[in-house]
């Protein structure tokens, strides 16, 4: 059974594999300074998939805050992740509702992120399509009314 729930600081040691999986950190001890920082910070969400005990996935959103002139809150998706073996299991798509819902419950006018191509079937099978652009990485945004 897969629990989907905010990340605590207690996670690092089970985090730290699928952050190091993605790839593109830096090293050990100033990551983990920045989860500190983010999990304890309100503007920073940070979500875990724990299947069987085991952490499998997580996900990453930031809120921006409200735009000086509008008024309008913009969160952006940084990371969405799942362990390979666990990929097509339904993992990513419970953390991405997760993370969707606590964006629309924190007053977020626009979600928006960039995804891989090879992640474009996934957004679309959750009923999002990328916006037009001519941008390596898609760009995709929910506007919540």
């Amino acid at each position: 059974m897969l629990e989907v729930r905010k990340s605590i600081p207690n996670d690092w040691e089970r985090l730290w594999p699928l952050l190091s999986s993605m790839g593109k950190s830096d090293n050990k001890k100033d990551t983990y300074n920045r989860f500190l920082h983010m999990v304890n910070d309100e503007h920073h969400f940070i979500a875990v998939g724990v299947k069987n005990e085991k952490m499998v996935g997580y996900g990453w959103i930031q809120d921006y805050g409200f735009h000086l002139r509008m008024g309008k809150k913009t969160t952006r998706l940084h990371d969405l992740y799942v362990l390979p073996e666990y990929r097509n299991e339904g993992v990513a798509s419970e953390l991405f509702l997760f993370l969707k819902d606590w964006a629309s419950k924190n007053c977020t006018t626009w979600l928006q992120w960039n995804a891989s191509p090879s992640a474009v079937d996934f957004y679309k099978k959750l009923g999002v399509e990328p916006e037009e652009n001519e941008d390596e990485y898609p760009f995709f945004e929910i506007e919540f009314k």
